[in-house]
């Protein structure tokens, strides 16, 4: 019987850059249909992700970012993430985050949830509440 792995090699690419590609104890990714929790040996699967916080753990530290759509490889040894974005935590700017969240909000209010606008806007306001979370994690 082969042994099972004990850590994860996780990719996270976009379309203009790989983001990280580290060896981490734990992953947990946002799925479409709810969070992932991913674990050494893992039974291979392809989700779907959405927007929203992505956790990796390394020797008991958590880091997060902020992943928009994409999908996600997992494998007993290995996540490989491609996502539309991804965002670390370095590279969000939290008053610029706050600012498209109340400009969605406001925005929103004067779609209709049929209107063709409503999921764009919907989809920008998820983003800007995700990087604020995870901008308010390093403080």
């Amino acid at each position: 019987m082969a042994d099972l792995p004990t850590k994860i090699n996780l990719t996270i690419v976009t379309r203009e850059r790989k983001i990280i590609d580290v060896t981490v104890d734990e992953v947990v990714l946002p799925a479409t249909d709810g969070e992932i929790g991913v674990l050494p040996g893992h039974t291979p699967l392809l989700t779907t992700l959405k927007i929203g916080q992505m956790r990796y753990r390394v020797s008991g530290t958590l880091y997060r970012m902020v992943i928009s759509w994409g999908f996600a490889e997992i494998l007993p040894d290995r996540v490989i993430v491609m996502a539309e974005t991804a965002r670390l935590p370095q590279e969000i700017d939290p008053v610029a985050a706050e600012e498209e969240r109340k400009l969605a909000e406001r925005e929103l209010l004067d779609l209709s949830s049929h209107d063709p606008e409503f999921a764009i806007v919907e989809a920008r306001l998820e983003e800007s509440i995700a990087m604020l979370g995870v901008s308010r994690d390093l403080h």
